[in-house]
């Protein structure tokens, strides 16, 4: 089975699978559930994975107690029942967050690798430069003939494709990100992972909700897998959404 690293950044049902084994604590019943939550909420800081683990920790203590008496056998199923869903909700969550971290360390041990290489470049040039001031006269006079002729040749390919020099020196801009709080369907459409359902069916969410509240909520919106929530962070941004009309209540954030 080949890594995430292999495919294009896209991960293996292998490393899915791996990293969904704390749902066997969950499915085992309360007195394990506790213990699934409560590692999925030391390894990724969310706060409803250890409010999890405080409910499915008390409801397991009650239940070997015999605190609810005939009810015992009533409330020891649905609290398994109830982990198994609130598990089953977690998990996304989960997996974006090891998959983001994983993708994190990929980058960085790239770009250690790469800043060696430079260096290593670096050495090599300083040495070959040394090593062309100690020729003779004649092979420095041969190389300052040359460099008119290189400029004389770059010159006239220009000329034979109807530019200038200079235009060959300029780097195309960077596109700029795509908002998915303003953009189009069309526009949103042309984003990695996305297609024209996918993209109608977020824009109806967003008029639905009043906007996004991130990248991540687009992208559950739109029904993308966590990979290809990672890949939107290079070509898109989403800017706060508009302040709607003052409700009471509160957002229980899962």
């Amino acid at each position: 089975m080949s890594t995430p690293a292999r495919d294009g950044g896209v991960p293996s049902w292998g490393w899915l699978l791996g990293v969904s084994s704390w749902l066997l604590l969950v499915f085992f019943g309360p007195g394990s559930a506790w213990i699934g939550f409560l590692i999925v909420g030391l390894v990724s800081r969310r706060r409803a994975a250890f409010v999890a683990t405080a409910v499915s920790g008390l409801l397991y203590i009650s239940v070997i107690t015999e605190l609810w008496g005939g009810l015992t056998s009533m409330v020891n199923a649905v609290a398994h029942l109830g982990g198994i869903v609130f598990a089953l909700i977690l998990n996304p969550g989960w997996l974006r967050s090891r998959w983001e971290a994983r993708t994190s360390r990929g980058a960085a041990r790239t770009s250690t690798h790469g800043s060696r290489g430079r260096r290593s470049t670096q050495r090599s040039s300083k040495r070959a430069t040394t090593a062309a001031s100690s020729g003779s006269a004649r092979s420095a006079a041969s190389t300052r003939s040359a460099a008119p002729t290189r400029s004389t040749e770059a010159t006239r390919l220009a000329a034979s494709v109807g530019a200038s020099s200079a235009d060959l020196l300029q780097t195309a801009e960077p596109a700029e990100p795509v908002d998915v709080q303003n953009a189009t369907a069309d526009e949103l459409a042309e984003l990695p992972g996305l297609s024209r359902t996918k993209a109608r069916r977020a824009v109806r969410t967003r008029g639905k909700n009043g906007g996004f509240t991130s990248l991540e909520d687009f992208g559950e919106a739109a029904g993308l897998q966590p990979h290809e929530i990672v890949r939107l962070r290079s070509v898109a941004t989403c800017s706060p959404r508009p302040r709607g009309e003052r409700r009471f209540g509160r957002r229980v954030d899962l």
